[in-house]
């Protein structure tokens, strides 16, 4: 009944207004259906942009994901051309129309499924807390344990345990020492099942020395 209703309120509103409400075309995390997202996770409305369908995001398990953060999974044709970053063959030429790119001929509309901009692909790691507007861009890849404060722009890797901030975002200070963190990976507690992380709850509340001694 209820989807009966949604349906006729769009017919009467317009799909423009269902797309305002969306996010003018943007697409929601959790409808990201190609997207691989860990155990737990979870997202308080992020947006995901996409341009080659075979970009990738990877997401750990038990992360912490803001209102308003946007993965930008691909470059988008910008960086194809030396001459132009305008996506020209998009904007100017019609689906069936032919253009050649690094000496290999496409068909416009086929440009989406075959070729592959010059950056792609997110991967975030484990226990990742990623503040409210933050962009993180293509090609980056996060480690376990990243703190990401909010408004970051993100365009390079980020080291386990990392805390990382401003525009271009930079490595404030890291969380633990070399080893602990190094204890930490070895423990991955995010691989542990559910029930083990329940009979353990109160470990996570320990000092940090007390909790590697008794489970690394």
């Amino acid at each position: 009944m209820i989807a009966v209703v949604r349906r006729l309120l769009w017919s009467v509103l317009g799909i423009k207004y269902y797309n305002y409400l969306k996010g003018t075309n943007a697409t929601y995390l959790k409808d990201a259906k190609w997207a691989v997202i860990g155990d737990k996770t979870y997202d308080n409305g992020a947006f995901v942009w996409r341009w080659y369908n075979g970009s990738l995001l990877r997401i750990g398990k038990y992360c912490s994901i803001a209102n308003n953060v946007n993965f930008v999974c691909d470059s988008g044709y910008h960086a194809e051309s030396q001459i132009t970053s305008f996506p020209l063959f998009h904007e100017v030429l019609e689906k069936d129309d032919e253009v050649i790119i690094n000496n290999v001929s496409y068909l416009v509309k086929d440009i989406k499924g075959k070729l592959k901009p010059k950056r792609t692909n997110i991967l975030v790691g484990n226990d990742v807390w990623i503040g409210v507007n933050v962009t993180i861009l293509p090609g980056v890849k996060i480690g376990n344990g990243v703190t990401i404060l909010a408004g970051a722009v993100i365009n390079e890797d980020l080291p386990d345990y990392a805390v990382a901030g401003g525009v271009p975002a930079k490595i404030l200070s890291l969380k633990h020492s070399e080893e602990v963190i190094e204890s930490l990976n070895k423990i991955s507690w995010w691989d542990w099942s559910e029930e083990k992380i329940k009979e353990n709850i109160n470990d996570f509340y320990l000092p940090m020395d007390r909790f590697i001694q008794k489970h690394l």
